[in-house]
């Protein structure tokens, strides 16, 4: 045989046991698909894919670097409506073997999976849902949450608003239950940065707000002085018309108006700007918190693996959870999952429409561990113990 073919045959021998002796990790991710309500909520566009191309890509981003480590990280996707078909799909990669899970689901599914029998064989991640229960009643080693929590949003928004003297809160709150809990992560924050609810007021319309804006809102709006109205209408059914329709000429705050996010298409330092071109160009749109905190996800999983260069689910948790983690997110800083209940340490966008306006925590704000710790569920708060 030619030297020439000789080796080229022990090159491809070598590259296929290299291939097969390698760490190969695969990561399910879990979507379910929302109805959302009528009304205003039309026209305010959810992308069909929302959550699951920031984790596509953040396997792609992951695969260029886990080459050169011998690592090859795949993701395995369900998307559905029904909550049998998505426990179905975690119940299949359990069972094949699988220990890394990422969701995106409703709250009434994700207490299911945590009731599971297999779910203490898997790391699960939730990337979509901030209920702020989550993070006080469940202390689970395996559950972490790189979406922030209601609380960790609005005490990033109430520290703002505090700050330059926007004190005294009208809150207007919408009927649905999202717009409940929201409400309550503003009560807590309030509260907690000495801010003062002067008044409160539910939004029972059921008519279409966008015919009689200019004659109702003016009249709803009316309570007395106040410095800032903010809105908990996740859904968008009369919180876009708060603007320039209320009793007096104050700002907008909360789920309109200056609203707290995780990401959002006008943050571009630390390197976030390629992020974003990045992501355009890979989905033809702009990311969003869902897409970033998916993104987040896998990239958590993958710097374990990488520092550990093992797959064993017990030994990366350990570490996540261990001071010594440290995630590089576009964020300025380094983020890290408080031990007592697994929540991403991260600081909070305040956005305008096509700006940028503050990054909480804000100056000033101090915690003994870090001011990151300012923002959400404290470990004095739990409801549960590990």
């Amino acid at each position: 045989m030619p030297t020439v073919l000789r080796l080229l045959l022990f090159t491809l021998i070598w590259t296929v046991s290299l291939s097969a002796s390698g760490l190969r990790v695969n990561i399910l991710y879990l979507n379910q698909k929302v109805q959302r309500p009528p009304v205003l909520s039309n026209i305010i566009e959810k992308p069909d894919d929302l959550g699951l191309t920031g984790a596509k890509i953040a396997v792609e981003d992951t695969q260029k670097t886990a080459k050169f480590l011998d690592q090859h990280y795949s993701l395995t996707t369900e998307v559905s409506y029904k909550e049998e078909d998505l426990i179905k799909a975690f119940e299949r990669f359990v069972d094949a073997g699988g220990h890394y899970v990422i969701v995106n689901v409703k709250l009434p599914l994700f207490l299911k999976l945590m009731k599971h029998p297999k779910i203490k064989e898997v790391l699960i991640i939730n990337a979509g849902l901030s209920d702020t229960s989550l993070r006080m009643y469940y202390c689970n080693i395996n559950l972490l949450h790189t979406m922030p929590s209601d609380a960790m949003l609005y005490d990033g928004l109430m520290q703002f608003l505090v700050k330059r003297n926007f004190k005294k809160i009208f809150l207007l709150q919408g009927k649905t239950v999202k717009d409940k809990h929201i409400a309550i992560a503003i009560r807590r924050a309030a509260k907690k940065f000495n801010a003062t609810i002067v008044k409160e007021k539910i939004w029972n319309n059921a008519t279409d707000i966008r015919r009689k804006a200019e004659d109702e809102l003016p009249v709803f709006t009316q309570g007395g002085d106040y410095d800032v109205i903010v809105t908990a209408d996740y859904f968008g059914d009369f919180g876009e018309f708060v603007y320039f329709n209320s009793w007096l000429p104050r700002p907008v705050a909360g789920t309109q108006g200056l609203t707290p996010l995780m990401w959002h298409k006008s943050i571009e330092q630390w390197g976030a700007a390629q992020m974003q071109e990045r992501f355009k160009k890979f989905a033809a749109r702009d990311m969003e918190s869902e897409d970033f905190a998916a993104w987040v996800a896998v990239r958590t999983i993958a710097t374990s693996l990488m520092h550990t260069n093992t797959s064993d689910v017990k030994t990366n948790i350990a570490y996540i959870r261990s001071n010594e983690f440290e995630l590089a997110a576009y964020m300025g800083r380094p983020l890290s999952f408080r031990s007592y209940n697994g929540q991403l340490r991260m600081p909070i966008a305040l956005v305008q429409p096509l700006a940028l306006i503050s990054s909480s925590p804000q100056v000033g704000f101090l915690d003994p561990v870090t001011d990151l710790d300012t923002l959400g569920i404290a470990k004095f708060e739990m409801k549960c113990k590990r």
